[in-house]
């Protein structure tokens, strides 16, 4: 992860490949992964948050899924490579709470430098994420409404 080929002083992973494994680590819960994959003053910014600061930070926010009950998933849908330093991704979250499973869609952008995310933006529409809320609440008291996540197609 984020190695340097000696050679050319190159990443050996793309931006698309830094976001992919990026996505994948936080969906299945690695978060000591994600965190590595973080450069050490990376931004994150999402929608309807204040912005975090630093590796330290984000690190800290992943630690609170940790210790907490809220479960957080997410399925990469797609990935595509912007220019030398950007990725894109789309992708299901789902956060999770015994029965109640507010699950959106998530547009990630990431801007990386030596193998490293340094810009981390996540947005997520306002009406969907509000549908989320509204469908997890209906799921927990009747099951067959809850969403469950789609197979990644990446």
């Amino acid at each position: 992860m984020g190695t340097i080929d000696t050679v050319n002083n190159a990443p050996l992973w793309s931006p698309q490949d830094v976001a992919e494994r990026f996505v994948d680590a936080l969906g299945s819960g690695d978060y000591d992964i994600a965190e590595h994959l973080l450069a050490k003053k990376v931004v994150y910014r999402r929608t309807g948050g204040r912005p975090l600061r630093g590796r330290a930070a984000i690190a800290r926010h992943f630690r609170w899924h940790a210790r907490t009950r809220v479960a957080m998933q997410a399925v990469l849908l797609t990935s595509e490579q912007i220019g030398r330093a950007g990725a894109v991704t789309e992708r299901v979250t789902a956060l999770v709470y015994g029965p109640l499973r507010v699950q959106f869609r998530v547009r990630g952008t990431f801007e990386v430098d030596g193998g490293r995310i340094v810009v981390w933006r996540d947005e997520a529409g306002v009406r969907d994420v509000a549908k989320a809320v509204a469908r997890a609440v209906a799921g927990a008291v009747y099951a067959p409404a809850r969403p469950t996540l789609p197979r990644a197609a990446v």
